[in-house]
């Protein structure tokens, strides 16, 4: 059986593009993790916030083009990874929970050029002190 498309070439043409354009961001993303994954961990300041639930909503409020993903590795540990995909930076946070001092530690793996560490660590710094607002989109999610 065989199928006429009746789609102007210029749709055709941007459709194609777009399905590009997606199998792209993919691979970035797929490279940039992989090298987050294999990047020296380094210790660094301790970061309020990024512990948050609505976290990934409070990084796009301040920082749209940097995507937030969060897994749990252990009871103790959890692992947050900061994506700028266009930008090719990247940013792994290991958050542990350290029995001896009672509080959390952070490591941190940095890829790409751009300071991303740092605009996170200015972006929850002035977040803790504006109050921790959570943004609107997130705050019946967090409820």
């Amino acid at each position: 059986m065989t199928a006429t498309l009746t789609a102007p070439a210029a749709m055709l043409a941007d459709l194609a593009h777009a399905v590009a354009r997606i199998f792209r961001t993919d691979d970035r993303r797929g490279a940039l993790v992989a090298a987050l994954q294999t990047a020296q961990l380094s210790p660094a300041v301790f970061v309020p916030g990024i512990e948050h639930r609505a976290a990934a909503a409070i990084v796009r409020s301040g920082l749209p083009s940097v995507e937030h993903r969060r897994r749990t590795l252990h009871r103790r540990i959890d692992e947050h990874l900061f994506l700028d995909i266009e930008a090719g930076t990247g940013v792994r946070v290991m958050a542990c929970w350290d029995d001896r001092v009672y509080r959390v530690r952070m490591h941190v793996a940095e890829i790409g050029d751009s300071l991303l560490w740092e605009r996170i660590v200015v972006h929850f710094t002035e977040w803790e002190s504006t109050g921790r607002p959570v943004p609107a989109a997130a705050a019946g999610a967090t409820s």
